[in-house]
C-alpha cells in the first residue's frame, strides 16, 4: 500500500497552530508610578484601584520604595493609598504600626486614575 499525501489536513493543521499562536490572551494592562508623600516616597505601602461604577475587580498591589506596578482593567478608578510606621509598642509588647496618610486618601478618597486600554498609565500621586 502506497502512502498518499493530502495537502488539506497540512492546511487544518497549519491554520490551527496559527490560531494558537494569534488568539491567545491580550497581555495584560498595566498601571504605574510614584507615590510621595510631602515630597518624599512612600517607603513601604499599599495602592488600589477601585473602578468608580463599582463593577469589575479592584486592582492592588505594593508600594515599594515610593513606586507601583500593577496590573489594572481600564477605566476610571478610585485611588486608595495606606501605609503605616511603626510607633512605639502595642500593649502586647508588639510593634505599633500606625497609619500616616490622611483619610482624604484612603478611606475619604479624592483621588482619580483613568486608566487606558493598552496606554502608558503612569500616575504620580504626591500626598501632602
Amino acid at each position: 500500500m502506497k502512502a498518499t499525501y493530502s495537502p488539506g489536513w497540512g492546511v487544518v493543521v497549519g491554520l490551527f497552530a496559527i490560531c494558537l499562536l494569534g488568539c491567545g490572551e491580550a497581555p495584560p494592562n498595566m498601571a504605574s508610578g510614584v507615590v510621595t508623600m510631602n515630597g518624599t516616597p512612600i517607603e513601604k505601602g499599599e495602592i488600589m484601584f477601585h473602578p468608580t461604577d463599582s463593577k469589575g475587580t479592584v486592582a492592588a498591589g505594593p508600594i515599594v520604595n515610593g513606586e507601583f506596578s500593577i496590573e489594572c482593567a481600564p477605566g476610571e478608578k478610585k485611588v486608595t493609598i495606606t501605609a503605616t510606621k511603626e510607633q512605639g509598642l502595642a500593649p502586647d509588647g508588639l510593634p505599633n504600626h500606625v497609619s500616616y496618610i490622611p483619610k482624604k486618601y484612603n478611606t475619604e478618597t479624592t483621588l482619580t486614575a483613568k486608566v487606558e486600554e493598552g496606554g502608558e498609565n503612569k500616575f504620580t500621586f504626591d500626598l501632602k
